[in-house]
């Protein structure tokens, strides 16, 4: 019988990954309960802005044939997944409270509606436990364990545009060993595959984004649109440590989905038009941007062109801001942006009248007592500036940071799937079934 399962919380901040967990759970299924994964595993990105979850906040979801009921199937899946989080991630020593959540797939095409709209809300809001628990009782969803069963259940939802990542795994021995990764080999996979694979370098600051920095069992990732130039660049990778195995995900990162339900509450996405009324440069390179509208934005210094193109804009630019809505000690409620679209500039300044005499610049004798040429000293008795058109060195058009987050689509990015993309997923997944039964990982 087709199931569809949805995994989360079993990282910590020391070890473990929910992505690892699901690899090595596939593999374990296959080779003991006879369970055929039935198509590409799926990492997805939940809301990006809640404080208590790790930056990535991902959850994972499998399409999976079981020979046996629901029930069976979450007993067998929760008893491996308590075994992970005590022997290997150590994750409820961390905090972390794990969950998964199963559906038949019958249930799951009449009930579609209402999964992608739980999977939009856990994009885009926080959703309460309880909430999500009465949910998985209203549409038969078998589930196990506790917080985690909320990105559990919004894995189980997740549709519309997709990339992949490569995520490649080390031997146990090694996950407490600084990663050592050839940073020119990783330059070489941009020359060779860029923009089917991307984000795998950091030109400015000279250094690899495709490794993590923590003692998880990721050796790195690559991220991109195209199966057979993913697994190029991980022939193109240089280590100093074997892989000990690798999975390619199909992935909700890169795609915009975080701005499809924006809101005005906390840890909620913005997209809004906002005219600016000023800005200051703050110590340190951070910009604080007021708009008429009494918001008050900031843009970081971190977040490079951004930040750089912020710093230009003046009062009467007309913008689209897309950021978080974050609480603020100062401030009471900031927008923090990653991206603006300019709308409008304002390429007009009020400057003193020249002089109709000679054509000389003037300056203002006070308040409503008009302007004096500077150089044949001729009075003209007007209250009013002139206009004049400035050089702005902004354009129309989008500006997005460059240290975007995993749910950001770079402005480059084309997701649009051919017959070409379904061909490599299908030759992909029947050899990664054998490599799944081919891995030997014991819990």
């Amino acid at each position: 019988m087709k199931y569809i399962i949805g995994i989360d919380d079993h990282d910590s901040y020391k070890f473990g990954c929910t992505t690892h967990f699901s690899v090595i759970l596939t593999s374990y299924l296959y080779k003991n309960h006879n369970t055929i994964l039935l198509d590409l595993p799926y990492l997805v990105r939940l809301n990006p802005n809640i404080p208590w979850k790790t930056r990535g906040n991902a959850s994972i979801k499998l399409v999976v044939d079981f020979n046996g009921t629901k029930k069976e199937l979450a007993d067998i899946i929760f008893s491996y997944s308590l075994k992970y989080v005590k022997d290997v991630s150590l994750a409820l020593e961390h905090g972390r409270k794990p969950g998964i959540a199963i559906i038949e797939y019958d249930k799951y095409k009449t009930s579609f509606e209402k999964l992608y709209n739980f999977y939009i809300k856990g994009l885009s809001d926080i959703i309460p436990i309880d909430y999500a628990k009465k949910f998985a009782e209203k549409n038969d969803i078998e589930i196990r364990g506790d917080r985690g069963i909320i990105g559990s259940i919004a894995a189980l939802g997740v549709s519309g545009d997709y990339t992949y990542e490569l995520i490649t795994y080390r031997k146990k021995e090694n996950w407490l060993k600084k990663r050592m990764i050839n940073e020119d080999s990783v330059k070489r996979v941009d020359e060779e595959t860029f923009p089917l694979t991307f984000a795998n370098y950091d030109y400015i600051n000279d250094s690899p984004l495709i490794t993590p920095h923590g003692s998880d069992p990721i050796l790195y990732g690559i991220r991109g649109t195209s199966i057979e130039h993913l697994i190029k660049a991980m022939g193109l990778i240089e280590s100093n440590e074997d892989i000990n195995f690798f999975a390619i995900f199909k992935t909700n990162q890169n795609t915009d989905i975080h701005f499809q339900k924006v809101g005005n509450r906390f840890y909620q996405q913005i997209k809004k038009v906002i005219q600016i009324k000023n800005i200051k440069i703050l110590e340190g390179g951070d910009v604080m941007i007021r708009t008429t509208d009494d918001d008050i934005l900031f843009v970081y210094k971190e977040t490079g062109e951004l930040n750089s193109a912020s710093k230009l804009l003046k009062e009467g630019d007309e913008i689209v801001a897309y950021g978080a809505i974050k609480p603020s000690i100062a401030y009471g409620k900031i927008i923090e942006l990653e991206r603006f679209e300019i709308l409008k500039l304002n390429d007009l300044q009020l400057v003193n009248p020249k002089c109709p005499i000679c054509g000389g610049s003037t300056k203002s004798l006070g308040k409503n007592k008009g302007y004096k040429c500077k150089k044949c000293k001729y009075i003209i008795n007007t209250a009013n500036k002139s206009m004049k058109n400035i050089i702005r060195n902004l354009s129309l058009g989008i500006y997005q940071t460059r240290a975007y987050r995993h749910l950001t689509r770079p402005i480059f990015l084309t997701l649009e799937k051919n017959n070409q993309s379904f061909h490599e997923e299908r030759k992909f997944l029947d050899m990664y079934r054998s490599e799944l039964y081919k891995l030997d990982y014991n819990l």
